[in-house]
């Protein structure tokens, strides 16, 4: 079946986003849930047919996601899915421990009851996921999760300078996550940081956001094990995960 119409249909589109806006977060999707798998064309007229955008907002779209190593563009061959590139992941994990420890703090020291029902409602939702063994919604709702937390720390905004940095960490996660199914143990986690948000605990909400922290790296040996097909390792893996664990 032809890619574009295989995965993309216009009912997807959000239309609260600017037209190019809307197809990077829709192909950025795709890629990092591997369902436009690493090395595979990226159809630029038959998606944008699809989708009913003109090639303006696509292309767009396209160099945004280049700029994050998501996408290579060779002139003459065209547009394909990257690999994960361990170098790039490791870049994303140094965003989060720094950028967004520092928001989960501040979510903790400006915590108002205002904020409870959102984040009730989000673990709610990140349960039944978990029941149901759904790693599309439960891993968006993860990330949800931890945007209402850069709300809650009073900068909102500081979310997009996160996810535009984790594109290849979120596919790392993402794929082991599939692989290691460990549902319970996010919610609990996430179930503990609220708990500890209402509380105003800044020490203890970030000695649990540490410990999700650090579980990226046994994701990386899951994934170099399991998948190097689908990872860049540029040769120094080990010297780079290791120096910076």
């Amino acid at each position: 079946m032809d890619q574009g119409v295989a995965l993309f249909h216009p009912e997807q589109m959000d239309t609260r986003l600017s037209k190019a806006a809307q197809v990077y977060e829709l192909l950025r999707d795709a890629i990092i849930s591997l369902r436009l798998a690493p090395d595979a064309p990226i159809l630029e007229r038959e998606i944008s047919m699809q989708l009913g955008v003109s090639r303006t907002p696509f292309r767009e779209a396209l160099l945004q996601l280049a700029t994050e190593s998501l996408v290579r563009i060779a002139p003459s061959d065209g547009t394909f899915v990257n690999r994960i590139i361990l170098s790039e992941v490791l870049q994303g994990q140094l965003v989060r421990d720094t950028i967004e420890m520092r928001l989960t703090r501040l979510a903790a020291r400006n915590f108002s009851e205002s904020f409870e029902k959102d984040f009730e409602l989000a673990l709610f939702r990140q349960s039944s996921a978990a029941k149901r063994q759904d790693v599309d919604e439960f891993f968006t709702l993860d990330n949800e999760f931890h945007r209402l937390i850069c709300k809650c720390a009073g900068f909102p905004e500081a979310w997009q300078t996160i996810h535009g940095a984790t594109g290849q960490l979120d596919r790392c996660r993402r794929l082991a996550f599939s692989l290691e199914a460990h549902y319970s143990a996010v919610y609990d986690e996430h179930a503990a940081m609220y708990e500890r948000l209402r509380a105003s605990d800044e020490a203890g909400v970030a000695e649990i956001f540490q410990v999700q922290l650090d579980s990226t790296f046994p994701s990386i040996d899951i994934l170099l094990r399991e998948r190097p097909d689908v990872v860049v390792a540029e040769g120094k893996a080990d010297f780079d995960v290791a120096r910076i664990r």
